[in-house]
């Protein structure tokens, strides 16, 4: 894995969760996305209330939460492999999926048949106008429950859009009313740091730890708001990619400094298209290739090495025309991950009421995305999440090559989550005792 991963929790993020729970007055009150139970750092985790052979996983757990020496410390990804071992072929495919649910609050039957699936990976959608503290009472519901289904107490990802402008889930008091990223773009460079910063604490404050943002897209400026997805919203930071490519790398360092997980969006370029692929199908882009500028943002993504990459929908004629992208081990595997030299987690579009993927069957739209790389299948809506969660677990049971596949994806993400939990331990290990973290 690369550094990235091993970044996640940053030194803001840590204090937030320090200050939730370390001995200290007005601290009694755990961090806004776990649950009233403070679970001691140096200790196991208390038993999931379904996990498949539970004697292992809390052994395994144990194991782990005895932080040995470095000499001996197992790499995260040895620890991730360990742990993916001891999942069932369903739970590994559940682990993978992202489920929408509003942001206004999931209900009691949501988060029920979500946790019941093993499903631990979610996304606010929409739009809410609760403050940051009533999304946070929201945010812990969902966590509380589906934290069960996470091996070795590590974290459930709760997901949103916070991109500014039209593109902005959480609009409550509390949040900042960031503009389109295109006027993000014209700030002075000290201005997004410091917004954006702001709005990554918010997002921590709320229980959310990861940001479907920032759009990494290059419009054209002959084209402009001629492009539906983007242009017509404002949301690309600047109509050239070396541009784009320093704005979007500062909205990842502001994210990633306060705890928030940047996703860069939409590979490999979004910008040149007509139409939007939510709402229309058949949307192609006929220039991007392999060499297209488009990547550069993406490629300074990479090198940066704090965010995960999103597929865009569309199909790229020049790099495989006869698949979307999300389907294309062409795209996500030839050109992300093997000639950009890709090691982290591949996210989806919203792979569930997107027009353009409305041809496939909601579990067979999964499976192919991982078939072709990919890590993480996003859909916007619980129901069909969970038709996903089946399709692969059904796939893998059937194809073993196919299984091999979904457990590197699970294993991809057990080490992302488990890399974030060292660094949080080294970082209260620097603080002194008497501090504890709260899941």
């Amino acid at each position: 894995m690369t550094t990235r991963a091993k970044q996640l929790l940053s030194a803001g993020m840590l204090m937030t969760l320090m200050l939730a729970s370390c001995s200290a007055p007005n601290a009694g009150k755990p961090a806004p996305s776990t649950p009233t139970t403070s679970v001691n750092i140096s200790s196991g985790p208390t038993a999931p209330a379904q996990p498949t052979a539970p004697s292992q996983t809390s052994a395994s757990s144990s194991h782990l939460d005895t932080m040995p020496t470095q000499s001996q410390q197992p790499s995260p990804r040895e620890q991730a492999e360990a742990l993916a071992n001891e999942l069932s072929v369903s739970e590994q495919a559940s682990s993978l999926v992202m489920a929408g649910v509003p942001a206004t609050g999931a209900s009691a039957a949501e988060i029920s048949a979500l946790k019941k699936q093993g499903i631990s990976n979610v996304f606010l959608r929409g739009r809410s106008q609760l403050s940051v503290k009533q999304t946070s009472v929201k945010v812990q519901q969902i966590t509380q429950s589906l934290e069960a289904n996470v091996p070795a107490d590590l974290p459930v990802w709760v997901a949103t859009d916070q991109e500014g402008g039209f593109v902005r889930v959480q609009q409550g008091p509390g949040f900042t009313e960031l503009p389109t990223a295109l006027t993000q773009g014209g700030w002075s460079p000290s201005k997004p740091k410091r917004e954006l910063g702001a709005v990554g604490k918010q997002l921590v404050e709320a229980g959310i730890n990861v940001n479907l943002a920032p759009v990494a897209d290059v419009v054209p400026a002959e084209l402009g708001t001629g492009n539906a997805p983007i242009g017509y919203f404002g949301r690309e930071y600047a109509h050239g990619a070396t541009a784009v490519a320093k704005t979007m790398a500062t909205v990842n360092e502001a994210l990633h400094s306060q705890g928030v997980q940047p996703v860069v969006k939409h590979f490999p370029g979004l910008g040149r298209v007509a139409k939007n692929t939510d709402t229309n199908s058949g949307v192609a882009d006929t220039k991007i290739d392999a060499n297209s500028s488009d990547l550069q943002p993406f490629e300074r993504a990479i090198e940066q090495d704090k965010s995960w990459v999103m597929v865009s929908n569309a199909r790229y004629a020049k790099l495989d025309a006869k698949n979307d992208a999300p389907f294309s081990s062409k795209i996500i595997t030839g050109l992300l991950r093997e000639q950009m030299g890709y090691e982290g987690i591949v996210i989806s579009d919203d792979l569930c009421e997107a027009k353009q993927v409305s041809y496939l069957q909601v579990g067979e739209r999964a499976v192919k995305f991982v078939a072709a790389g990919g890590t993480l299948p996003l859909c916007v809506e619980s129901a069909p999440a969970i038709t996903m969660a089946k399709a692969l677990a059904a796939e893998a049971k059937a194809d073993g090559k196919f299984a091999a596949k979904v457990k590197e994806a699970a294993v991809k993400i057990l080490e992302e989550k488990l890399s974030a939990r060292q660094a949080a331990r080294r970082q209260i290990k620097r603080v002194g005792p008497g501090c504890f973290l709260t899941r």
